[in-house]
């Protein structure tokens, strides 16, 4: 499925949508692509305050309220570093995860998810929605 999305509140409100059928999105999208609202969006469904939210590039993955598991692969270089951040071991503890930027998919411990691909097209978003 593509959709066309025109503005920041289109795209949080498509995650909240999202966010009713599934419980694992694997997150791929060009920068400036509104990534961080579509979890904003699956947070504020799940009862999270949507201003706790933020990137985890840095940390890895952020946890919201035990509710919510925020991860973002960019910086792993290899698997190894999928065991060494205790991933997998978080990913056992959540119902609800978002993955941005996935890497090593073939090891982590998900069977059921949501490919989401977000690009971005001038001042529209392009989103390619892949249910695995």
């Amino acid at each position: 499925m593509e959709l066309i999305i025109s503005s920041p509140k289109e795209m949080f409100e498509l995650w909240k949508t999202i966010a009713k059928n599934h419980k694992i999105i694997l997150l791929y999208w060009d920068l400036w692509a509104w990534k961080t609202l579509f979890t904003k969006g699956f947070a504020t469904w799940l009862g999270i305050n949507e201003d706790i939210v933020q990137s985890p590039t840095y940390t890895y993955l952020n946890s919201y309220d035990d509710k919510l598991l925020h991860i973002d692969m960019y910086r792993l270089e290899n698997e190894n570093e999928v065991w060494e951040k205790w991933i997998n071991d978080q990913i056992s503890q959540y119902d609800y995860i978002t993955i941005e930027r996935p890497k090593f998919i073939e090891i982590l411990d998900i069977y059921e998810y949501l490919i989401v691909k977000i690009e971005k097209k001038g001042d529209k978003r392009i989103v390619n929605i892949k249910n695995i």
